[in-house]
Order: structure tokens, then C-alpha cells, then sequence
């Protein structure tokens, strides 16, 4: 992915930087900029299109310098105010302005800046050196330690180009990587590398390293009672319609991703459509409810709408790939949009998304209350339970929430012996270190404020997509975000009516469209809506659960939703066998991490039906993949 890469060491080493700069540049339209003066080497890669003038950027006596990848948005008085103080513009620019702004403020100029960026200052009068990272950490930022050398980049592989850096696979990124399906904290797979946290300045100075975390999450829990929903969901659409206007200031040529859900209609019911044309892209399955809802809301709206449809074995093709843009850290199962990313490149400068937006206006429970349900029948309780329960018993059901796919039960028939007995207390642990820091009291907020803290963290999807275009998530702008946290529970619990009634306010029209997860209008009553999951659950229960009992016999078609992987690695003959040759190899099989016997027989229930182990193939899948990229 695009982004910078950073040495920080008494002696300069260009064939390092030079090394690293080539390991995060994946495409050839992809350019590279380079700064070598000890004690920094530093490089950023960029697509040319946000802040294409050459860097570093200096300051108007050259005694600092700026290197950025990213955006800052709406800065428009502030800048006026900086230049009243005497300060000129040469290339007015986002990573100018951030430069004059630290002359002005020290490092607290970061709490003032609104937007998505890694960037390093070096100043050069008093060999002082800042990195720091935006609020949520969009661009993903690594670091490790060699001696008195330091090492910044947004890909893990770059760091890796340090051949002093150990390969020590780390036992806890693993344990995560499987029980949770994602990883927690700042860990890689490797020890020797850590993740820089969200709102992170990270200070350099006579060979020592300081940090400070200057914001995080914390949703208000006191309220004032007389603030009503309406008074809510007027602001919030207000300040939603202001984000979406900060990012559509420079003349790009826009696009968003459509599906049945509400997040993408959100973004593009707020962009100005008369003074920027969209285009508008969605991925799928040929007459699936995402093509066809999509297909209507861009008829309404007027854009140039794509459709690209997926073919059953993209990942021959695009799984080796994905894994290596995302040093491994994504399963593989989410790796959809990677086949689209050409044809969007062609059409659009900027993509709109609308990430974690369903999320921030209900709550993480009410969500993902309609997947539970077809899961393992439990979900339509499980939000008034978290809500009554405290202490032990409220962490060990939350545990068993995000406890997937393999199971704490399951972890000792997955596993090989030696390792279980390695790791087995590592995900209850880290799960309890993580959920110990949120300060939230209320149990439906700590767990949606753990949800933003670990899950929502890096999204590395997002690490695909960067390699072709830029993109903007107005969900997680500054205003509207801090908004959205002082949204009282009551209103965000009442599974996504908050969401619906915004929806109405930006693009009532819109709101008229039926949503995906439901089948109905976002327009129609809660208890309508409540039927529509409960149907849409039963539904999706049944195309799992018949096929699994009666050995596909019995195949109810699955026109809601995402693609059924699943069903494509059994049917489909290239995709079987890629999965089963890479799975099955005796390479695969004596890592040592798995039980063989184990591993093998899921591969046989879920080829003949008798099982559907979708999401854990793909996360051995990729494991499996990731080791023979970064350790064979």
C-alpha cells in the first residue's frame, strides 16, 4: 500500500530505504519520493493523485521538513491564521500546512488537524524527529527496533528488508488470528514488529524514543434528557453532509461502492451529485440482492453504475496477492473487491465508503444480532443479556461473542497437542488485557467501544484498495465521529432505527429502497423491520443448515448477501483443488501448529457437505500462504 517508510539511525543506509520503499510499491503507476540526511532516511509512495507534489516539503528556512502520505481536510481559516503569523505557502498543500502548523503548536498540531495520514517532521535545528498517525489509524504504521536504530513503515514486509530483524513468529498473533479472526492490539506475526496504536506521536530525540497517545475512544454516558432523537438525527445528518463536503472540495473524479446495505448509501446520498458525477461500483453474484438493490439506487440517482461480477475462482487468482499486500493479517474470505479494483482505477480518482457507519448508530450487538441468529440460533437474547450483566459473567459472554471461528472447546482438537498446550491461555488473556482498557461502564457501550478498539482497527481491506485509488470515509470524520459518541444508548440500541431515520434525512428517496438485511423499506416501522431479520435469518439458517443435513441434496439458492465461498470451493473445480493442494501438502499438514488428522477430515466434511467450514479454511488458507511469503 502506498504510505512511508522510515529509518532513524546515526548512519544513513540507502540501499535499506531504498529496499523498503520498493517493498510497499505494488503497481507501476505507484511513485516513490526519497530523503536521505542522517540521522533519518525516509521515502513516501504515493498514487499521484492527493498531495502529488514531491516531498520532503520544507519550511521556509529549511530547518524542518515534512514527508506525508495522507489527506487533511477544511482547513481553510486555520491556514489564513498561520499565514497571518508570517508563514508562506509555497506548494500549498496538506503536508505544507501541517509543517507551519507544528512551528505554531509543537506536536499538539496533530489535535487540530482532521483527516487520514502517517507523517514524519524532522526538525532539523534541533534534531528532533515526530511521527505520528491520524485518530484511527487508517493507514496502517509498524515499527521495530534494531539497536539505536529505529524503523517506521506502513507495511510489515518493508520492515523485514532490515535483515537484522528477527522472524520470531509471535504464539499470541496466532492465537488471535484464529480464535478471534482478527488480532488484537498493537501485535504482528512477528515479535520483533509492533503496531504504532491509533493517535500516536511517536518523539525522537538524542536516541531516545518517547510516546504519547493524544486521543481514544470514549462514548458519553451522561446525557442531557431533554435532547430528543429528532434533535440527534437532524445533527447528525448535518455534520455527515459536512464531512462528505470537506472531502469533495478538490476536483476529483469520485465513485462509491453500492451494495444493499446503507453504509455506501449514506456517502452518495450526501455528495453533491450536480457538481461532482459519480460513479458508482458494485461486486457480486448476478441477480443476488446486493446487484439488484444497488442497481435501483443508481438508476434514482442517475450515476455511471458498474457491475462486476465475481468469478467463483478469483482467489486462484488473487489470494497469494492479497495475502502479501496484507502482510497476512486478513482473511483471505475477505478479499472480494480485489477483481474490481482495475476497472474502478479506470473511472475514479477517490472512492466514498461509509466503513463502520451501520455500527457507530446502533450498536455492535443490535448488528450483528441477524447474523448470531443463523449462526447458532442465540443472537435474538444476547443483546438483553450483555446488557444486564457485569463483571465475570459479562466478560465471559462477550468472550464467547467474538470467540470465532475456532472455538475455546475446539482449540485442542484444531491444534497439534504441543502447540495447544503453548497457547492455549492466550486468547481468554488477551482478550481480557484489551477489554480491561475500555473506561466505558455501560456493557452495551464497552462492548461497542471494544468493537472500534480491536476489530475496527486497521482495516486491511482498505491496505488492498489504497494500491489503486484514494479513498474517503466521512463516517470517521472528526466532527461527526465525536458526535456520534455522545448519540444516548437508547437511541442506538433499537437495532439501527437511528441509522434508518438518518438515512431519511439525507436522501428520503433513498430511504424508500428496500435494505438488504431486512427486504424492506428503511422507511417502515421497527417491528417490520424485525420481522424482515427474523425471516432473512430463518432463510439464510436453512440455505446453510439443509445442505449440511441432507449432504447437499437439498440446495436452497443464496440470492441474499455476499457470495457463498463455501459453496464455490466445493463446486468449483480449480478452486477445490487450489484449496485442497494447499491445505492437504505435507508442508501445510507438519508445520506443527495443526492436528493433521484434524485439518484433513474438515476438508473432507466440508468438500462432501457434511460440514461448512467456510471461514476457517480461508484462515488456514491464508496462514498457510502468509508462512510460505514471509518465513519459507
Amino acid at each position: 500500500m502506498p504510505g512511508i517508510v522510515a529509518i532513524i539511525d546515526s548512519e544513513s543506509d540507502k540501499t535499506l530505504i531504498d529496499s523498503m520503499a520498493c517493498a510497499i510499491t505494488h503497481e507501476k503507476w505507484q511513485l516513490k519520493d526519497l530523503y536521505i540526511k542522517p540521522p533519518i532516511a525516509v521515502a513516501r509512495v504515493h498514487l499521484g493523485v492527493s498531495n502529488a507534489e514531491s516531498q520532503p516539503i520544507f519550511n521556509e528556512d529549511r530547518s524542518a521538513l515534512i514527508m506525508m502520505y495522507g489527506e487533511i481536510f477544511d482547513y481553510e481559516e486555520e491556514k489564513k491564521d498561520i499565514i497571518s503569523k508570517g508563514h508562506r505557502f509555497v506548494f500549498d498543500n496538506d503536508p505544507e500546512f501541517c509543517l507551519h502548523l507544528y512551528e505554531e503548536y509543537g506536536e499538539r498540531f496533530v489535535e487540530k488537524i482532521n483527516g487520514c495520514f502517517v507523517l514524519l517532521i524532522y526538525d532539523i535545528r534541533s534534531k528532533r524527529i515526530l511521527v505520528a498517525n491520524d485518530r484511527h489509524g487508517l493507514a496502517p504504521l509498524y515499527r521495530a527496533q534494531n539497536g539505536n536504530k529505529w524503523i517506521f513503515a506502513t507495511e510489515v514486509k518493508a520492515i523485514l528488508k532490515d535483515k537484522m530483524i528477527a522472524k520470531e513468529i509471535d504464539d499470541r498473533t496466532v492465537a488471535d488470528f484464529f480464535a478471534f479472526g482478527r488480532i488484537f492490539g498493537n501485535k504482528t506475526f512477528f515479535k520483533s514488529i509492533k503496531a504504532v496504536p491509533p493517535a500516536s506521536i511517536i518523539t525522537w530525540s538524542d536516541g531516545k524514543i518517547s510516546e504519547r497517545q493524544y486521543w481514544d475512544y470514549k462514548f458519553e454516558e451522561e446525557y442531557d434528557p431533554s435532547l430528543t432523537e429528532e434533535y440527534y438525527v437532524n445533527t447528525l445528518a448535518a455534520l455527515f453532509t459536512k464531512a462528505v463536503k470537506r472531502a469533495t472540495k478538490k476536483k476529483y473524479r469520485f465513485g462509491v461502492f453500492l451494495s444493499g446495505g446503507l453504509d455506501s448509501r449514506a456517502a452518495v446520498a450526501a455528495i453533491d451529485k450536480k457538481s461532482y458525477p459519480i460513479s458508482t461500483f458494485t461486486y457480486g453474484i448476478s441477480g443476488g440482492d446486493e446487484a439488484k438493490i444497488a442497481r435501483i439506487i443508481a438508476k434514482k440517482l442517475g450515476t455511471k453504475h458498474e457491475f462486476v461480477e465475481l468469478r467463483r475462482n478469483y482467489l486462484v487468482s488473487f489470494a497469494e496477492k492479497g495475502v502479501y499486500l496484507t502482510d497476512g493479517m486478513l482473511n483471505c474470505a475477505h478479499f472480494y473487491w480485489i477483481s474490481l479494483l482495475p476497472a474502478v482505477r479506470e473511472r475514479v480518482d477517490v472512492i466514498f465508503h461509509g466503513l463502520g457507519l451501520d455500527i457507530l448508530l446502533s450498536t455492535v450487538l443490535s448488528h450483528t444480532m441477524f447474523e448470531h441468529f443463523y449462526h447458532g440460533g442465540a443472537g435474538l437474547f444476547l443483546e438483553r443479556q450483555i446488557s444486564r450483566t457485569k463483571g465475570d459473567v459479562f466478560s465471559d459472554l462477550l468472550f464467547r461473542f467474538f470467540n470465532s471461528p475456532v472455538s475455546e472447546e475446539m482449540m485442542p482438537l484444531f491444534f497439534s497437542n504441543a502447540y495447544y498446550q503453548k497457547i492455549k491461555e492466550y486468547p481468554r488473556a488477551s482478550f481480557e488485557e484489551h477489554l480491561s482498557s475500555v473506561k466505558e461502564k455501560d456493557p452495551v457501550n464497552r462492548v461497542d467501544s471494544f468493537w472500534l478498539r480491536q476489530f475496527g482497527r486497521y482495516n486491511l481491506s482498505r491496505v488492498i484498495l489504497r494500491n489503486f485509488v484514494e479513498d474517503r470515509l466521512p463516517s470517521l470524520d472528526i466532527d461527526f465521529f465525536e458526535f456520534a459518541l455522545r448519540v444516548p444508548r437508547k437511541f442506538r440500541f433499537r437495532r439501527q432505527a437511528l441509522y434508518f431515520k438518518l438515512l431519511a434525512k439525507l436522501a428520503p428517496d433513498l430511504a424508500k429502497i428496500p435494505y438488504q438485511r431486512t427486504g424492506v423499506s428503511p422507511m417502515m416501522p421497527d417491528l417490520v423491520h424485525r420481522i424482515g431479520f427474523l425471516i432473512q435469518g430463518v432463510y439464510k439458517f436453512l440455505v446453510r443448515n439443509l445442505r449440511v443435513k441432507t449432504h447437499g441434496f437439498i440446495s436452497l439458492p443464496n440470492w441474499m448477501g455476499y457470495p457463498d465461498i463455501g459453496e464455490w470451493i466445493r463446486k468449483d473445480e480449480n478452486l477445490r483443488s487450489f484449496f485442497e493442494g494447499i491445505l492437504l501438502d505435507s508442508r501445510s499438514l507438519n508445520r506443527g501448529y495443526f492436528n493433521p488428522s484434524f485439518i484433513s477430515q474438515m476438508v473432507t466434511d466440508h468438500m462432501s457437505e457434511r460440514k461448512d467450514w467456510t471461514n476457517l479454511l480461508c484462515a488456514l488458507l491464508t496462514f498457510e500462504l502468509w508462512h510460505r511469503l514471509f518465513i519459507d
